[in-house]
């Protein structure tokens, strides 16, 4: 198994291209924060001290959770290649048995969307610093967030590449969940501002609760001074509207939430992923 891991991963980053198409979507948020979703989204917000940290770490825990996903995603590129290029069926005339084999690109695409996020997730530190002298500090609750949304998404993507047959049908569902992800993550557009069945639909999608957890973990050095200048009222409103508080049917849902909401879906991606291998 560790060969497998090991081999999959140096040929992986070997592979400059993949490596840069799987945070291409990490590059396509950063070039429209500086080009307008700062301003953007600042105009929505009262002028004070820490507003542009405010702005940054709102948009910073959204890359971080499309991260989660996208350079999982980049990695099972390498899976599919396999299967493609019959490979695969290589190493099946070794010793090597299918679920050894299948599970080795799993543990694989997990570590390098792993590594990849906490890569950022040090930038972003050290940037956080520098630029608004604010300490972000590492806590059970970013590093259990990070790891448990690394592995949710390896899981599904790995179930739907596991289906795909041809690399342009891997280039067309990453392209795919590329343009989308930011949007359901509610990064490009603010969540409060959509139509409320969109809400909805933007809200049981399982990047959107990663994104939750890890904004409210991340800003909690920004949200409050906000608070205090700000009616309770209208704090509400700006966190519901910047989806730093997910509501439904104007009921707030709890962190709480959230979090059984990503682990239950974890696990039955699990047993998905177990009874998938085992077929």
């Amino acid at each position: 198994m560790i060969p497998l891991i090991k081999r999959h991963t140096k040929l992986f980053l070997k592979d400059k291209a993949s490596v840069f198409f799987s945070l291409l979507s990490v590059f396509v948020i950063i070039a429209l924060y500086v080009l307008f979703l700062s301003e953007s989204i600042s105009s929505n917000i009262p002028n004070f001290e820490d507003r542009s940290a405010f702005v940054f770490l709102w948009m910073f825990a959204g890359i971080i959770a499309v991260t989660t996903a996208t350079a999982s995603l980049g990695a099972l590129g390498k899976f599919v290649e396999d299967k493609v290029d019959y490979k695969s069926e290589d190493f099946l005339m070794t010793r090597i048995t299918k679920q050894t084999l299948a599970y080795s690109y799993v543990y694989y695409a997990f570590i390098i969307g792993l590594i990849f996020t906490v890569l950022l997730c040090v930038f972003g530190f050290v940037y956080t610093f520098m630029n608004y002298d604010i300490i972000l500090h590492v806590s059970l609750s970013l590093i259990a967030t990070i790891v448990l949304s690394t592995l949710m998404h390896t899981l599904l993507f790995y179930l739907i590449t596991s289906s795909l047959k041809t690399m342009s049908a891997l280039s067309g569902f990453s392209t795919i969940v590329g343009t989308f992800i930011g949007f359901l993550a509610g990064i490009y557009i603010p969540i409060g501002i959509l139509p409320s069945y969109i809400q909805k639909v933007i809200v049981l999608f399982p990047t959107t609760q990663s994104t939750v957890l890890l904004r409210d973990t991340l800003m909690t050095d920004v949200l409050e001074p906000i608070q205090t200048i700000m009616p309770s009222e209208a704090y509400n409103e700006v966190v519901e509207m910047l989806g730093v508080k997910l509501y439904w049917n104007g009921e707030l849902l709890s962190n709480t939430f959230s979090w059984i909401y990503l682990i239950g879906f974890t696990l039955l991606l699990i047993v998905l992923v177990f009874l998938r291998n085992r077929k």
